[in-house]
């Protein structure tokens, strides 16, 4: 009799025990489920279908598993097993809330950007003792005398509140006033960051990177307002600047020159986007002034400016830009797991030592290429290997856009969404709207037709290559004329896409 009421006193403790077992995880997969469910309505990201699926799932399971575990019912290996599949769901459930708050958060930090950064710099010779601002007490500074006077004077009164009255020296042109600090006329030199690019572009200047360091920043930032979307850009045909830069250090929120500068008109209701690409060398009117000069010197006043010498060049109403650090472009790719890359050429070329990867050399053959990050950069960056240099970087670029878009779209991207979140965040900025992108995010899921991407690129035209260029006060750069038969033929297939033509080109 004792040995029976031991028994019994012992499977009484062990039903009690996985009853409690059973009621905790009851409460624990009801509140994940409600933080899971909550998660998912503030990303905005899931038709309303979606989220009425998702709340009826998560109701019978968690009907279920209440049914499972109430205390008249006696199965024990039933409510072990339930409370076990509680554990899992709820342990997934919370993997999935914290992963859509990371989505939510990541395009938060890249959307609806609507300021850029102008960057002044403090510049010494690379042999200074100076290190900081402060070092440079009692040296003469050379600034330009009719270019960014603004920032110019913002910065000098910071200096001065500081360190005094400071001594000056007016140039005329950045190459000028280099030359008075090679000469030690001056001992520094404050210059707008985007001039620096521009000086290492005339021959005699193309070392002052290396010869020079900077030592202060002062940063401004200002508004972007002459952008003006109208639409939805669900229902309505738009346009989009990419800008792209491949100076390693450039801050992608600053102006500075735009070494990729593409086109990307998309119509949401027939799903062709129609990339074109417009050589960074290409001659034309800046917008504001009517000066000539290379398209790639339009991003230093701002990326509208660069926006509008494109809507004036191909008849468009640019309402969106993206940005991308190029040198942020190995993160993306590798984060994505490599992208599959159709080279129209064989070659073979040095990327220079990039980001600690060494002076190595980078082969691909004609056809497929399955490209790391370090590979599909330099595959973008190249141009000397080709015959047609620049186009046919440009359309190298395309290639890599259009690689990353159908990689970023396909389902294996889940695999490594944390590293492509940082990635993004990290490396491109946009103004189009959080909300404007949850509503593309909705519009694929209720249409999951692939998008018809088509590409074009302007090419060059008959004329004197060598060319005075306004940004760099009238010195004569090489230049691309532009081939006004590309870029009517341009002009005639975006008419095609935003008035819902299906377009098929011959591939370029």
């Amino acid at each position: 009799m004792d040995k029976q009421r031991e028994s019994s006193r012992a499977r009484r403790i062990c039903r009690t025990k996985v009853d409690w077992f059973g009621i905790i995880m009851m409460f624990v997969l009801l509140v994940c489920s409600l933080a899971i469910f909550a998660r998912l309505m503030a990303t905005k990201m899931l038709t309303t279908t979606n989220m009425v699926l998702i709340m009826v799932a998560l109701l019978v399971v968690n009907g279920l598993h209440i049914f499972v575990q109430l205390p008249l019912r006696r199965n024990k290996l039933g409510k072990l097993i339930c409370g076990v599949l509680a554990v899992v769901l709820s342990v997934a459930m919370i993997y999935g809330t914290v992963a859509a708050g990371a989505v939510q958060s990541a395009l938060n930090k890249i959307s609806g950007i609507m300021v850029e950064k102008q960057v002044t710099a403090v510049i010494v010779m690379k042999e200074d003792d100076a290190t900081e601002l402060g070092d440079t007490r009692g040296y003469k500074f050379g600034i330009l005398a009719n270019r960014d006077q603004e920032n110019t004077q913002k910065l000098l009164s910071a200096m001065q509140e500081s360190m005094g009255q400071i001594d000056t020296r007016e140039y005329e042109t950045p190459a000028a006033m280099a030359d008075a600090m090679y000469d030690d006329e001056i001992q520094a030199m404050i210059l707008n960051e985007g001039y620096i690019s521009l000086l290492t572009e005339q021959e005699p200047y193309s070392d002052f990177s290396d010869r020079t360091k900077i030592i202060y920043e002062y940063v401004t930032k200002q508004e972007i307002t002459s952008i003006k979307p109208s639409g939805s850009i669900t229902k309505q045909p738009f346009v989009i600047y990419c800008s792209g830069s491949d100076e390693r250090d450039s801050d992608i929120n600053a102006k500075s020159r735009s070494d990729v500068n593409i086109l990307a008109v998309v119509n949401p209701k027939t799903r062709q986007i129609l990339l074109v690409n417009t050589p960074r060398d290409y001659y034309l009117p800046l917008a504001f002034n009517g000066e000539l000069d290379k398209l790639t010197h339009a991003g230093m006043y701002g990326v509208q400016e660069s926006m509008a010498v494109l809507d004036n060049l191909y008849g468009t109403k640019t309402s969106y830009y993206g940005r991308i650090n190029f040198w942020g472009l190995i993160d993306i790719v590798d984060a994505l797991g490599g992208i599959d890359v159709y080279s129209d050429f064989a070659f073979t070329t040095d990327a220079g030592d990039v980001r600690g990867y060494g002076y190595n050399e980078y082969s691909y053959t004609e056809g497929w290429n399955h490209m790391n990050g370090i590979e599909a950069l330099t595959f973008s960056r190249e141009r000397y290997s080709f015959s047609d240099g620049d186009n046919q970087r440009g359309k190298n670029q395309m290639k890599v856009i259009q690689a990353i878009i159908e990689k970023a779209t396909s389902p294996s991207v889940l695999a490594n969404y944390q590293d492509l979140l940082k990635a993004v965040s990290d490396n491109f900025i946009t103004n189009i709207s959080y909300d404007q992108i949850s509503s593309l995010v909705q519009m694929m899921q209720k249409n999951g037709a692939s998008w018809n991407i088509q590409t074009m690129s302007a090419t060059q035209g008959s004329g004197d290559t060598m060319q005075p260029c306004y940004s760099a006060y009238g010195e004569l750069l090489y230049v691309m004329p532009p081939d006004y038969d590309s870029v009517n033929r341009i002009r005639e297939v975006i008419d095609q896409v935003m008035n819902g033509e299906e377009i098929v080109l011959p591939a370029e």
